[in-house]
């Protein structure tokens, strides 16, 4: 996909996949943001083609104002809407990774410190996926 718009494809809504997802994936956090991530099986990867597929929860517990929750979305969609191309390893290993991001804190953040917070969240998941597998033994 080119460009630096969102696409309907990036986006993670089935509920299958998100119960895989939270249910077998792995944890990564840099404050204020927790990212689950899984590669996806083969069936996923032919029927999307992008790198990751995502969604983002801002929970009602810890931000009370729904105006608060989605200008919180809006900045974690933002952050990784422009750092995607750092899963750009994964996508040329014809890969895909789900990746789940969750607001931690009570407070909300600055667009700068999510955005921070993104790169090193994206950067560890590329790196981590894109390592060869290291046979047992």
């Amino acid at each position: 996909m080119s460009g630096l718009r969102l696409y309907k494809t990036e986006k993670l809504c089935s509920k299958i996949e998100i119960e895989k997802l939270y249910g077998g994936g792995t944890s990564i956090i840099a404050y204020p943001l927790r990212a689950v991530w899984l590669v996806a099986g083969a069936d996923e990867v032919c029927a999307h083609r992008v790198a990751a597929r995502f969604l983002v929860s801002i929970p009602k517990k810890r931000i009370r104002h729904a105006v608060d929750r989605v200008l919180l979305r809006r900045r974690v969609r933002e952050a990784y809407r422009l750092n995607r191309h750092l899963l750009e390893p994964v996508a040329a290993q014809g890969k895909v990774v789900l990746i789940g991001f969750n607001w931690l804190s009570n407070h909300e953040y600055s667009y700068a410190t999510i955005n921070r917070s993104m790169q090193e969240m994206l950067s560890k998941i590329a790196a981590t996926v894109s390592q060869p597998n290291e046979p047992c033994g």
